[in-house]
């Protein structure tokens, strides 16, 4: 298959669209948009350089052509989880990075959000690594490079509590106890070829 972006009612942002060498893709954008990706969406909002809903595979790029993904708070709404993810390792060349951040399962706002399908902990990429129980799920293959819990609160004065737990010592400890006091959990995998 080959790259056909479609422009929504405007010129080109620059010529990361055509090169080949090097593609980076933003998938879910929303209206984060980052320069020298194609930022896809399913919605036609401004700057988006393709519209495409992610729960229809294949993905419309060539097999080893994408060195960089980025996945910011879209996985949670994907219904077709396995399928996609088998296709971004497809996509991606050897060595290629897929960072990806979504919710952390125990943050409130996980459940809170109605269009949120699935669920993260640490352990969610561990499936996709040679050797390990329930492997076989999947063909894709990813070392885990980093996982990170994160404090990304969007808060204001209502929700001061939040803003607090940032300065909490000993929050991987008492996370084992408490809930809410992570937001969010950051992932970098390596694409396993």
């Amino acid at each position: 298959m080959s790259i056909q972006i479609q422009k929504i009612n405007q010129e080109p942002r620059n010529s990361v669209l055509t090169k080949t060498d090097n593609l980076k893709v933003n998938f879910g954008c929303g209206e984060k948009i980052y320069e020298d990706f194609i930022n896809i969406d399913r919605l036609p909002l401004p700057n988006v350089d393709l519209v495409w809903d992610l729960e229809k595979t294949p993905l419309p790029f060539k097999s080893n052509s994408v060195s960089e993904i980025k996945c910011e708070h879209i996985l949670e709404h994907v219904k077709n989880f396995m399928p996609l993810i088998e296709e971004l390792w497809r996509i991606c060349k050897p060595g290629a990075f897929i960072k990806i951040y979504a919710p952390y399962f125990r943050y409130e706002a996980a459940y809170r959000d109605p269009t949120h399908v699935r669920f993260f902990t640490e352990h969610s990429f561990d499936y996709f690594q040679d050797g390990l129980t329930y492997s076989y799920y999947s063909k894709a293959r990813f070392k885990i490079r980093k996982v990170e819990l994160r404090n990304n609160f969007f808060s204001g004065v209502k929700n001061l509590h939040k803003k607090i737990i940032k300065f909490i010592p000993f929050k991987k400890f008492l996370n084992i106890f408490f809930w809410n006091i992570y937001s969010e959990v950051y992932y970098e995998l390596e694409v396993v070829k």
